[in-house]
């Protein structure tokens, strides 16, 4: 497997210590209007923010913050705020199981050492996508409706990473405004890009640390973002509820109403 990478234009925010902070704005949708610049962000956690990181994160006049992580997650790294006035608000999307360290630690090990690591890493994240996209729907719901309130905006939503959980999230939110498809992987695969200098750190170190047992590659398969995962549960979406508009009606439970205010928010 490959990872492609995202060729698209935009501001990049620098920070000091976040790696995967990025705008959603700035694309069009399929019917001709925008999504909006300056409403909705997307990051890695945020408990490692830099004095200056603090203060730049001011600039965006984030009223919510939506932390995807397990509640265990959440409180033993909290973000670092300089406005505590920002309503934090935990929507794990996770299951309870993977919040333990030990099994973290064991299936880690597992998918750098074993001889068929690589396949289970590969076997574990697909089932995690499908536990994201076809269990998880009661959190989704909580989400959209978070930001569909008034006073909402703007908002950032963030996982540990910004990579899989904050991933899948953004491409819900984009596929429910109408942006197309492709832009939607283009976006989910910026996170490569932003990571980078972040990942070649983690391969050197990992390679040291395994006295150079685990491939490069294996490394890397573990730490980027893949398309494949977001095809296989967005196709089975279209397959089974025949458009995302019935998937979030229907597994999603989330009523027309909301989602057009959420529109009405995010569009110019």
């Amino acid at each position: 497997m490959t990872p492609v990478k995202a060729m698209h234009s935009e501001v990049v925010y620098h920070f000091e210590n976040v790696s995967n902070f990025r705008d959603l704005g700035g694309v069009k949708t399929a019917d001709g209007h925008t999504f909006r610049t300056g409403v909705l962000f997307r990051s890695d956690e945020l408990s490692r923010m830099s004095p200056q990181d603090r203060v730049k994160l001011q600039d965006f006049n984030i009223k919510v913050i939506c932390d995807l992580r397990s509640p265990r997650e959440s409180q033993k790294k909290p973000p670092r705020l300089a406005n505590k006035s920002i309503q934090v608000v935990n929507i794990p999307l996770v299951e309870q199981a993977t919040e333990d360290a030990l099994f973290r630690r064991s299936k880690m090990l597992s998918f750098l050492f074993s001889r068929t690591g690589g396949d289970e890493y590969l076997d574990f994240t697909r089932s995690f996508y499908h536990h994201l996209a076809f269990e998880q729907t009661s959190r989704i719901r909580e989400v959209i409706t978070l930001l569909s309130k008034e006073d909402s905006l703007p908002a950032l939503i963030h996982c540990t990473m910004g990579k899989d959980r904050t991933g899948f999230l953004a491409a819900v939110i984009q596929l429910l405004v109408g942006v197309p498809y492709q832009t939607v992987v283009e976006e989910y695969l910026r996170t490569n890009d932003y990571l980078a200098p972040r990942w070649e750190k983690v391969v050197k170190v990992t390679r040291v640390l395994t006295l150079f047992q685990v491939p490069t590659e294996r490394v890397r398969l573990m730490i980027m973002a893949y398309p494949d995962f977001l095809h296989e549960v967005h196709d089975r979406i279209v397959e089974k509820y025949g458009s995302f508009e019935r998937y979030l009606c229907e597994a999603c439970e989330i009523d027309r109403g909301t989602q057009q205010r959420l529109k009405d928010r995010l569009l110019a």
